[in-house]
C-alpha cells in the first residue's frame, strides 16, 4: 500500500509542473534550433512518465478516465512536437514504377521512418523476454514483437505510409514500455494485462493514411486539363512547370517514371506521366506504394482505352477513369 501511496504522489507532483514552451521566431540559428530539439525530447520523457504514473493511478481507481485520457493527450501534443521538428519531410525524387509481379520483397525496401531517440533508448533499457518469469507477459510480448516485425515489412512493402509506420510503431513500444514497468511495480498484479489489450491499430491506421483530395489528366504537350476528380487547388498545377523533366516527342514516352514533390500547403503532388497524358493527384501526405501502383495503372488504362483518339490529338468524347475509390472529399 505504500508503494501505491508513493506511485501516486509522484504523479501527482509531475502533473503540477507547469512547462513554459520557447518562445518561436522567424529565423533561428542551427545551435538554438537543436537546443529546442533537446528540450523537446526532455518534455516528451516527462509526458512518458506521467502517462506511466497515471496509467497505475488509474488501474488502483484513484483517477478517472476523462483524467487519464488527459495525460493521454498532453502526451500526444508532445509526440506531435517532436515529428513536427524532426519528423520526415516529403522531398523530390524521381524514380521507377516497378510491377508487383515482377519484384519480389526484397527489391522494395524503404528505409524505416525515425523514431525518437527517447523510445530507441527505451528499447536498449528493456529486460529480454528470456529473462521474464511470467509466462502470459512473456508469450503476449511475443507476439507484440511479431506484430512490430509485420509493421516494419508492411512499411518496406509499401502497404502503409511513413505516418502509420511511426504512429503505430509508437504505440507498440509504448504498451511494451508501460506493460513491463508496470509488472515491475506490481510483480503480484495483472494490471499490465489492460495495458497490451488490442483494438486501437486500426484507428492509427486510419488516422494517419494518405487521403488523395484529387486527380487531374493533362495534355502532356500543351499541359491543358482535360479531365479532373475532386477539388484540385490552384497551387498544385504549379507542379505540371516540372514536366520538362518528361518533355517527350512521338510516341517515346518515359513510362513507368514518377516525380513527387510537396507544395507551400504541405501536400503531396505527384505526377504520373504516359505517352499523351500526364495525371497529377494531390494527397495529403506521402502515399504507400500501392496508392502510386494503383494511380499508375489507371492511368495506362486510360490511354490504352483512348489511344486512337490520343494519337490524332483529340480530347472530346474520351472514356475517362472512376476515380471514385481513390478521391476522398
Amino acid at each position: 500500500m505504500a508503494s501505491t501511496s508513493n506511485v501516486t504522489a509522484a504523479a501527482r507532483s509531475r502533473q503540477e509542473e507547469v512547462e513554459v514552451p520557447p518562445e518561436e521566431s522567424i529565423a533561428q540559428p542551427v545551435a538554438e534550433q537543436d537546443t529546442e530539439y533537446l528540450a523537446a525530447l526532455e518534455r516528451l520523457e516527462r509526458a512518458q512518465e506521467r502517462m506511466l504514473s497515471a496509467a497505475i493511478a488509474f488501474c488502483d481507481g484513484l483517477i478517472s478516465a476523462g483524467q487519464l485520457r488527459a495525460v493521454r493527450e498532453l502526451l500526444r501534443e508532445q509526440e506531435s512536437k517532436i515529428d513536427a521538428m524532426g519528423g520526415i519531410q516529403a522531398s523530390p525524387f524521381i524514380g521507377e514504377v516497378h510491377d508487383d509481379s515482377a519484384s519480389s520483397p526484397q527489391e522494395t525496401k524503404s528505409s524505416a521512418p525515425v523514431i525518437e531517440e527517447s523510445v530507441a533508448e527505451a528499447i536498449t533499457e528493456e529486460p529480454s523476454i528470456e529473462d521474464i518469469d511470467d509466462p502470459e507477459l512473456r508469450r503476449r510480448l511475443e507476439t507484440l514483437d511479431g506484430k512490430i516485425a509485420r509493421l516494419e515489412q508492411d512499411f518496406q512493402q509499401g502497404r502503409i505510409n511513413a505516418s502509420q509506420y511511426r504512429a503505430i510503431y509508437r504505440h507498440y513500444m509504448g504498451q511494451r514500455e508501460v506493460a513491463l514497468r508496470m509488472r515491475q511495480t506490481y510483480p503480484d498484479s495483472n494490471r499490465w494485462e489492460m495495458v497490451l489489450e488490442e483494438g486501437k491499430t486500426r484507428f492509427l491506421l486510419q488516422l494517419n493514411e494518405a487521403a488523395c483530395y484529387s486527380v487531374g489528366l493533362y495534355n502532356i504537350q500543351s499541359k491543358e486539363r482535360i479531365f479532373v476528380d475532386g477539388e484540385m487547388p490552384e497551387s498544385a498545377e504549379d507542379a505540371m512547370a516540372l514536366l520538362g523533366t518528361f518533355s517527350t516527342s512521338d510516341d517515346e514516352s518515359p513510362d513507368g517514371r514518377l516525380f513527387a514533390t510537396t507544395s507551400d500547403s504541405g501536400e503531396t503532388l505527384l505526377l504520373i506521366p504516359g505517352a499523351f497524358t500526364v495525371s497529377l493527384a494531390v494527397f495529403s501526405q506521402d502515399p504507400p506504394s500501392w496508392q502510386v501502383r494503383a494511380l499508375h495503372e489507371v492511368h495506362r488504362n486510360f490511354e490504352a482505352a483512348n489511344r486512337p483518339a490520343l494519337l490524332r490529338g483529340e480530347t472530346k468524347n474520351l472514356i475517362f477513369p472512376d476515380l471514385s475509390r481513390f478521391i476522398k472529399s
